[in-house]
């Protein structure tokens, strides 16, 4: 019988390593700076993006609001407009309905008329006569008002027409005013003084239209005088265009 020895392995006793005091203090010390730098970067960050985002939304509205409104004011310009266009083409389609009228009733009476006789002797022909210079219209009347406000001004007139009263005038009437701005010429178009924005006055009378215009004139502007033009549709009637000195009442 063959007895097998086995060898014995004594036991491992474990070192226990104590640590430095001094490291461990030191270690300590750093793990918490690292801490409250955390924190401290984490509550500066909160804090600006807080009034960020308390500032940017107000700001944000007023531009919108500002951009709406001159969204609005710019509707308003182009709705005025469109409202003196369809009344101009109103007056047109008016105008033309009494010139066919006219010319219907006029062949009428022609083809209505007997035939001259033959045997009957022609008439003396007359000397032809110079061609009558066509109705010129005429602006009048003309009178600028103040107001309580510095630069508003109330500016009316009167446009009328030296031909057949029965006869309608259509057309478009511009006004703009002569002046100077930080000492240099400078012309304001009705589009920039009306405070509908609107870019002319629509004309349509049978003898004589009175028109009433607010102006707004800027604060560094001096105005010279105003410029009134109106122009008819058509070869019918010949337009004006005159030139009145700046003078206010009241």
């Amino acid at each position: 019988m063959i007895v097998r020895k086995n060898k014995v392995v004594p036991p491992v006793t474990p070192r226990i390593v104590t640590a430095d005091p001094k490291r461990r203090l030191l270690r300590y010390g750093l793990l918490s700076c690292a801490f409250l730098c955390t924190a401290w970067f984490s509550y500066e960050y909160g804090r600006t993006r807080a009034a960020a985002g308390a500032e940017e939304p107000p700001t944000r509205a007023s531009e919108l609001q500002e951009r709406f409104a001159a969204l609005q004011q710019d509707r308003d310009a182009l709705a005025q407009q469109l409202a003196d266009l369809q009344q101009v083409l109103e007056q047109d389609q008016r105008s033309l309905e009494v010139q066919r009228a006219r010319r219907q009733a006029l062949q009428h009476a022609q083809t209505a008329q007997p035939e001259v006789a033959a045997a009957e002797p022609e008439p003396e022909t007359a000397a032809p006569q110079p061609a009558a210079a066509d109705p010129a219209l005429t602006v009048g009347n003309v009178r600028i008002d103040g107001t309580q406000s510095g630069n508003l001004f109330r500016l009316s007139f009167s446009v009328a027409h030296d031909g057949d009263g029965s006869d309608r005038v259509t057309g478009t009437i511009w006004i703009a005013v002569n002046g100077t701005s930080g000492g240099r010429p400078t012309c304001l178009p009705l589009k920039t003084l009306s405070p509908e924005r609107r870019a002319f006055v629509a004309m349509g009378f049978n003898e004589q239209q009175e028109v009433t215009q607010e102006l707004v004139l800027p604060e560094d502007f001096l105005p010279g005088n105003v410029l009134i033009e109106a122009k008819p549709y058509g070869n019918a009637y010949t337009g004006a265009a005159e030139s009145f000195d700046w003078i206010t009442d009241g």
